[in-house]
């Protein structure tokens, strides 16, 4: 009995070891330019994750927190950098949490400002009662630290309009 919880404790411990090893720096490129980019801003703080796959392509995650003087707002969400360095990907979730009867009028509201917009777009997703929003830029190694920067302004600013919009349909 000894023997194995010794070797479970050493498991734990090597795997406990290991994950904080495997996001201590920025793998692509593209992240490394906007991590040099943002760091030190006192509005922006950052998390790096390391590398998550979604819908089968190795991104790069960051999980960033804006708080500005000009909203009233605190705004988590990530930054996936494409593996192939082509794009970025901006998403917040949840931007709200709804209640289950509410349906309706949230996919009405949601519809209806996808409609009225271009670039970030909102999902609702029933599994779970929320809204989420996301903006896809595409980017080049030239291009990435400004794309990313205005796509940072526009998140925040898209989301604190939208959240007053939607906040009245949240849980």
């Amino acid at each position: 009995m000894k023997k194995l919880f010794a070797i479970a404790l050493a498991l734990a411990l090597l795997l406990a070891l290991s994950v904080p090893a495997f996001a201590e720096e920025a793998q692509y490129e593209n992240t490394k330019a906007f991590l040099k980019y943002i760091d030190g801003a006192s509005n922006v703080q950052y998390e790096l994750v390391g590398i998550v796959n979604v819908s089968g392509e190795n991104y790069e995650q960051v999980k960033l927190t804006y708080k500005s003087s000009n909203s009233n707002y605190i705004s988590y969400f990530s930054a996936l950098f494409n593996e192939d360095e082509q794009d970025v990907v901006f998403y917040m979730n949840p931007l709200i949490r709804f209640d289950e009867s509410k349906l309706d009028q949230v996919l009405g509201a949601v519809n209806s400002i996808n409609a009225q917009t271009t670039g970030l777009k909102l999902y609702v997703d029933t599994s779970d009662n929320t809204v989420s929003a996301e903006l896809f830029l595409l980017v080049t190694k030239d291009s990435v630290v400004e794309l990313a920067e205005t796509g940072l302004g526009f998140m925040v600013g898209f989301t604190d309009k939208i959240y007053e919009q939607l906040s009245q349909l949240a849980a």
